[in-house]
């Protein structure tokens, strides 16, 4: 008896979990504030080549509009709207929501990702901080050409800045080896750990994230 249950639990969740990973139908709605009637695209880079793409495009119409579509796979997208400077970026995950104002556009917000948001907590939180410390010393030894002793703390803040954001970023893929974040952030990443590190943490990640096309093309470069 106990079998049997075992066996029916076993495929209910079989069952739900093909399912939730056969959910490919997605929608984006946006509404901007002030956007008006102009053309918004959707837009994606290539895993495989690196080439981005518009995929989608349509007309808002008083800074309303909406993409519908069936994706392969859960990736990266941005929407572009045309005349204006910017993209607003996201990972679709699920059915979401743009928010935002024409003045402020490549701010709008994307509601109803969960992983967009774990990538902008890390943005906000290892990314963008190191980010721009780096480029503040980068501007010193600018400023400081042929002061050796300038150059020289600088090389060594920057080399000590960067072990430290590579230490984080490592801390992270390996706490969460489930998340399919920890993909992206390898993507961005690998190269700044020795090989055999970065490949001992590819293996680590989900198997199902094994064949996601970022996944094929990671898995070519740590070869």
């Amino acid at each position: 008896m106990k079998k049997s249950i075992y066996s029916l639990v076993l495929l209910l969740s079989l069952g739900f979990f093909t399912s939730v990973r056969a959910q490919k139908n997605v929608r984006l709605q946006g509404n901007v504030n002030g956007l008006g009637t102009v053309m918004v695209y959707l837009k994606k880079t290539d895993n495989a080549n690196s080439k981005p793409l518009i995929v989608d495009s349509t007309r808002a119409v008083d800074g309303k509009f909406t993409f519908s579509r069936t994706i392969p796979e859960i990736d990266f997208y941005n929407v572009v709207a045309a005349g204006l400077p910017g993209q607003v970026q996201f990972i679709w995950d699920g059915d979401l929501t743009l928010e935002g104002t024409r003045d402020a556009f490549r701010e709008a917000e994307v509601k109803g990702s969960p992983l967009t948001d774990r990538w902008l907590k890390f943005q906000n939180e290892v990314d963008r901080p190191y980010r721009e410390v780096l480029m503040d010393l980068y501007n010193d030894r600018q400023r400081s050409t042929g002061d050796t002793a300038i150059a020289n703390r600088v090389v060594r803040e920057e080399k000590r800045l960067k072990a430290e954001q590579n230490q984080k970023v490592a801390e992270q893929i390996k706490a969460n080896p489930d998340s399919q974040l920890s993909l992206y952030l390898l993507n961005w990443y690998w190269n700044q750990f020795p090989k055999a590190e970065a490949r001992a943490m590819y293996d680590k990640l989900s198997s199902s994230f094994k064949s996601h096309t970022l996944a094929k093309r990671l898995q070519n470069q740590l070869k």
